[in-house]
């Protein structure tokens, strides 16, 4: 999602949280700053909405629950936290799900992005995402062409890119193999929807 700055002067955390039960508009919390974030196009709800299903679904009667959009997510930083809301995610925790306003331990965590918010979400956020110990998997899905991207958590950090329809995605946090034909069921594409050549290539290529 694009986020705007909204003010420049810092504020705590609580602060935050406090003016977020207020707001009618959604934030996110980076650094002592409150960034507004913008409404989302039709095929970025498409996409959320199928993908979140898919998971809900598949998670049905366990532990581990779904959320979408208007979920926060806690980011321990090196002097204070973060608060985003990730599009789709997972969590697992008796702890979450006891929480009402704010999840701590996602395992997966689902952006999805178009060339104006690629490179925050591969960057920015996929290095802050990293830093919550419970999170495994992030997964990008492209809105703007077909390709997903899958970071796993193993030694280190690994991507792999999947753009064929027929591509499987094993999602290991929660035991789901995912496909691309599920996640852009509500989508299409034309032979000009192809990734942008100034996007970054991902971190493993």
């Amino acid at each position: 999602m694009i986020t705007t700055a909204t003010a420049l002067q810092l504020i705590t955390p609580a602060e935050y949280l406090e003016g977020e039960e207020r707001a009618e508009l959604r934030h996110e919390y980076i650094q002592g700053r409150v960034y507004a974030m913008s409404g989302a196009s039709d095929r970025h709800n498409e996409i959320a909405l199928d993908v979140a299903s898919l998971l809900k679904a598949h998670l049905k009667g366990g532990s581990c629950k779904t959320y979408l959009l208007d979920m926060k997510v806690e980011v321990p930083m090196d002097h204070g936290v973060c608060y985003y809301y990730p599009d789709v995610f997972v969590t697992c925790t008796r702890e979450d799900a006891e929480s009402p306003l704010i999840k701590r331990s996602p395992v997966l965590v689902t952006e999805v992005v178009s060339p104006s918010t690629w490179r925050v979400d591969e960057g920015e956020k996929l290095r802050n995402y990293a830093r919550i110990p419970s999170v495994s998997e992030v997964l990008l899905i492209a809105q703007n062409w077909p390709e997903v991207i899958l970071h796993r958590r193993a030694s280190h950090w690994r991507a792999e890119s999947f753009t064929q329809v027929n591509d499987v995605i094993r999602l290991e946090s929660i035991g789901m193999d995912l496909s691309l034909q599920d996640i852009y069921a509500s989508v299409s594409f034309t032979a000009s929807d192809s990734r942008p050549w100034y996007l970054v290539k991902p971190i493993s290529e």
